[in-house]
C-alpha cells in the first residue's frame, strides 16, 4: 500500500513537496471529521444500527491514504509500526486485561 501511496503522490502537482508534516497531520485530522460524520449520518447520531454505505467506505479510504501518505513523508514502515501496536496491546491485555494505556 505504501508503494501505491508514494507513487500516487509523486505524479502530483498540487502540493508542496515533501509536504508539511502538520499538514499531513491536519489532514488526517480533517479526513478523520468526515468519517465521523458519516457514521453520525448514517446511524442517525447513533440512535439506529450501524450499516456499513460505499460513502462510509470512500471516508475510510480517505483517512487510511492520508495516514500512508504520512508515513510516507517521515519514512515510516506501516508494517513495523502495526507490529509494535498489536505486540503493545498484546502486552497490555495480558498485564491489565485491557488494551487502554491507563493515561
Amino acid at each position: 500500500m505504501q508503494k501505491k501511496v508514494k507513487d500516487f503522490n509523486d505524479n502530483r502537482t498540487c502540493h508542496k513537496k515533501p509536504m508539511p508534516v502538520y499538514a499531513r497531520i491536519l489532514d488526517i485530522e480533517s479526513e478523520m471529521g468526515e468519517l465521523a460524520k458519516e457514521y453520525l449520518k448514517h446511524s442517525r447520531y447513533g440512535t439506529e444500527e450501524f450499516e456499513l454505505t460505499e460513502s462510509f467506505k470512500e471516508e475510510f479510504g480517505d483517512v487510511l491514504y492520508a495516514i500512508i501518505s504520512l508515513a510516507n513523508e517521515v519514512d515510516i514502515n506501516c508494517g513495523e509500526c502495526l507490529d509494535i501496536a498489536l505486540n503493545k496491546l498484546k502486552t497490555r491485555m495480558v498485564n491489565n486485561n485491557t488494551m487502554g494505556s491507563g493515561k
